[in-house]
């Protein structure tokens, strides 16, 4: 597990009492917004600093995710946490529930009190509730946070639906569950046809392990820097010219 100072982003050890945010935060929609928001008050409310603890998706290669590492660091920033825990599962997956409380967020995190969402799991096998983990909290003196479902539109807003969304190119449905979609990668160079034309283009690779929008012609934002552009975005193919697919030309 290493532990980032979000103001710095300088690797660091916890040596005082937290708030810990559990979850996956792929997406950081409004079921995880509940969470971290808090486990931001609960820190505050008790003059303490709040860590989110999640896991490392940068080797993720292959996989549907709403943001990568990277974009979910930004997002949990955004929120106000004072410290990012990154976990490889690998290193927990075997641990008993007992085992991950006490080694991991009582030990590694000092871990005061805690936040989660009505479903989360955790232990070998995921064999133990929320719940348990208010009871754990509960017998050294501490509290568990549980935020209940959140339905937006009348489906319950989780990952899975949101990875549904974008890919379906339900824009009106992403926006209102979590904040807009985006992704950040290297501006790629292209053949310049958009510049003899007299409006050159953005070239960018959608990362392999983003969920991919559906194809078409979007209208959207660029940032670049400091500055933020109006912009039309194609996904997919450009069958004018190479067909070439998989790619963002902004």
């Amino acid at each position: 597990m290493t532990v980032y100072d979000l103001k710095t982003m300088q690797k660091c050890e916890i040596k005082e009492n937290t708030v810990v945010a559990l979850g996956t935060f792929d997406g950081c929609h409004l079921g995880h917004a509940a969470v971290l928001r808090s486990a931001f008050y609960k820190a505050k409310a008790n003059g303490i600093k709040c860590v989110a603890y999640t896991f490392d998706t940068s080797e993720a290669k292959g996989q549907e995710l709403l943001l990568t590492l990277e974009e979910k660091i930004k997002a949990i920033k955004g929120f106000g946490i004072d410290y990012v825990a990154i976990e490889q599962f690998e290193n927990i997956r075997s641990l008993s529930a007992s085992e991950f409380v006490n080694g991991v967020l009582f030990d590694k995190l000092r871990a005061a009190h805690a936040a989660c969402g009505f479903n989360y799991r955790f232990g070998k096998g995921a064999s133990a509730t929320a719940l348990d983990l208010r009871e754990f909290f509960e017998n050294v003196g501490g509290s568990v946070d549980i935020s209940k479902k959140i339905t937006c539109n009348g489906i319950a807003v989780s990952s899975t639906s949101l990875r549904e969304m974008v890919k379906n190119g339900d824009v009106e449905g992403v926006m209102s569950c979590m904040r807009p979609y985006s992704l950040y990668s290297l501006v790629e160079s292209g053949k310049g046809m958009g510049k003899k034309m007299g409006f050159a283009t953005i070239n960018q690779s959608i990362p392999d392990c983003k969920v991919k929008p559906k194809t078409g012609v979007y209208i959207t934002e660029c940032e670049i820097g400091e500055d933020v552009y109006p912009a039309v975005t194609n996904v997919g193919y450009r069958p004018t010219t190479d067909g070439e697919n998989n790619r963002l030309n902004v």
